[in-house]
């Protein structure tokens, strides 16, 4: 197990490093056993610590959470308990991750081939950033538990049950959308 801390414009010390990493090891050797890294990230905004982690439990799914606060020792415990609630949600499907159709991925990527030609209006936004990545085959129940682990707002995959493209999202309200075009209306 690695975990990786940073400091985005402020130095970590060595008490603060040392805390982050026994909490964060005590936390997921207790809830998940082992796991592939864990990446943390403190940054100071204005009066207020922010850490960021994002704890890679199997090759493909990632929990995420975010925690903020006065003081940085207590904004990684905000994240250290958010991340603890969104894994016992899951604790037993996390125990049992290896499933048997996890391995099986395509891979989307997303370009612009001629902007201007799309739309030229002057409210028209920027494409700031161009991605890849991997389409897994999921129930839509595991296209949940992923959604609500990475703390995404969306999450495309391929849906197990009739080798389609879905997606889940998280609506305005709080509740799950999900889009899939094989329940399609007959005449």
């Amino acid at each position: 197990m690695s975990i990786h801390i940073a400091g985005h414009q402020m130095e970590i010390g060595a008490s603060l490093s040392t805390f982050i990493e026994t909490e964060l090891k005590a936390l997921l050797e207790k809830y998940v056993g082992t796991i592939y890294e864990s990446n943390v990230c403190l940054s100071k905004d204005n009066r207020q610590f922010i850490a960021d982690l994002a704890v890679h439990v199997s090759k493909n799914l990632v929990v995420h959470s975010k925690g903020h606060a006065t003081d940085a020792y207590k904004s990684f415990s905000d994240a250290l308990t958010k991340l603890e609630t969104r894994i016992k949600k899951y604790r037993s499907r996390l125990r049992a991750r290896e499933r048997s159709h996890e391995a099986a991925s395509i891979t989307a990527q997303y370009s612009v081939v001629n902007q201007e030609s799309e739309d030229s209006g002057t409210d028209t936004p920027a494409v700031i950033a161009e991605m890849t990545h991997d389409i897994h085959h999921l129930t839509v129940s595991e296209a949940v538990m992923k959604l609500d682990l990475a703390d995404s707002p969306v999450v495309l995959f391929k849906n197990a049950a009739n080798n389609e493209l879905n997606v889940v999202y998280r609506r305005k309200d709080g509740n799950i959308g999900w889009i899939d075009p094989a329940k399609r209306l007959k005449d």
